[in-house]
């Protein structure tokens, strides 16, 4: 008897969920939130050349309520983010936390253009008749990038055009930088094939293919089975030449390592039995 009252709720919990979502998607005027991913997206200036100065990245995002006659602004927000930490007991129970502000945080001005100003607003638009497009984030180039990374965590907030869509969907990191970062697209896919990312690993990547190993580089490797395959060989190849050299091996460079200062570190290698 138990478990059917206990069925019966649960069913009725989730017929009320599919009716708040449905009323969202269908009954409640315009929304917006992002699509596709809200996993961090890192673009990096050191694939630019010097005299690039600014870049403008797109971020995915969805109309809800279907599309209209004109360009319906979106309202970006920067928010902070937060580490927390927790203590425990003996017994492996919460007892308290401590919750501070990550210090890698972007300045408008500095890191990007601010939302607000006239040079990037035009960006931030559905456009008529559309319920999927991507909004422009401008990203600026400052010295700082040189020595770390800097998080720009944007909140997609309610206007004049838009509510706000489901609360998953409403934030993102973008992670902006001027020296080797890992890809954002680097997921369970590219590690299947190539195994665990590392800078190390990268560069070897990068001098291995003498050209670009980004975010469209992984995304082909990502769709492409054939083609992933293929340069995982090429890098294994290069990679055992590297670990075979004499002068590699008496200079500890070999075998190589994701620190190549640290000889405790991890072994780079490739995934081989695929």
């Amino acid at each position: 008897m138990k478990k059917t009252i206990l069925s019966a709720i649960l069913l009725a919990l989730l017929l009320m969920g599919c009716k708040e979502d449905a009323g969202i998607i269908y009954n409640d005027g315009a929304r917006v939130q992002l699509t596709q991913s809200t996993d961090d997206y890192s673009y990096s200036f050191v694939w630019s050349d010097e005299t690039t100065k600014s870049q403008i990245i797109r971020i995915p995002v969805r109309a809800i309520g279907g599309p209209a006659d004109r360009n319906r602004y979106v309202k970006i927000e920067q928010v902070t983010e937060y580490d927390v930490e927790y203590s425990y007991d003996a017994m492996g129970n919460v007892v308290d936390s401590t919750v501070t502000e990550r210090p890698e945080k972007a300045v408008a001005g500095v890191h990007y253009a601010a939302f607000n100003s006239a040079e990037t607003m035009p960006l931030q638009v559905i456009r008529a008749g559309r319920v999927t497009d991507s909004i422009g984030i401008k990203l600026l180039r400052d010295t700082s990038l040189l020595e770390g990374n800097f998080r720009l965590r944007i909140k997609l907030a309610a206007n004049e055009d838009f509510d706000i869509g489901e609360s998953k969907w409403l934030e993102r990191t973008i992670v902006v930088a001027d020296r080797l970062e890992k890809p954002s697209n680097w997921n369970y896919t590219t590690t299947y094939y190539l195994g665990d990312y590392s800078k190390t690993k990268h560069e070897l990547m990068i001098e291995v293919y003498k050209g670009k190993v980004d975010n469209e580089w992984v995304e082909k490797a990502n769709n492409s089975s054939s083609f992933a395959v293929y340069w995982r060989g090429k890098f294994a190849e290069a990679l055992d030449i590297f670990n075979s050299n004499p002068d590699n091996i008496e200079s500890g460079k070999a075998p190589m390592r994701e620190d190549p200062n640290d000889p405790n570190s991890k072994l780079i290698t490739f995934p081989t039995k695929i």
